[in-house]
């Protein structure tokens, strides 16, 4: 989609592109808050998965960054399931993230889950 609203333009960014950007900001407090929330739960899910983005500033060429999901658990009546796309795949990231969680954290046995502090890791 985001390619998309680029195609043939030739400022750079689309109009399209743009607005979700614009728009994106205004939704940070509504973000932060569900993270708040989130952290608070007993019982957390997180994942990671590459993602292959097209260009970047300054490099024309394709690179891997990381989509990084959390989740509650199946018990909450109302899920909340955040994405926070990072360029790389370090400890610190899902350390940042979860600061403040103090439970179960469901997830495979990737190292970088090891530095996330109070969390009681529990396999896949």
């Amino acid at each position: 989609m985001l390619f998309r609203s680029m195609a043939g333009c030739s400022n750079g960014l689309g109009s399209g592109l743009k607005n979700m950007i614009s728009g994106a900001g205004l939704l940070k407090p509504l973000y932060d808050r569900m993270r708040e929330i989130l952290v608070s739960k007993d019982v957390l899910h997180a994942d990671e998965t590459t993602l292959e983005v097209l260009r970047t500033p300054g490099n024309d060429s394709p690179m891997n960054a990381y989509m990084w999901v959390y989740r509650s658990g199946r018990e909450d009546k109302i899920p909340i399931v955040l994405y926070d796309f990072k360029e790389g795949r370090s400890g610190d990231y899902p350390k940042k993230f979860l600061s403040g969680f103090s439970g179960y954290l469901h997830c495979d046995g990737l190292r970088q889950y090891d530095d996330v502090l109070n969390a009681k890791r529990v396999g896949c």
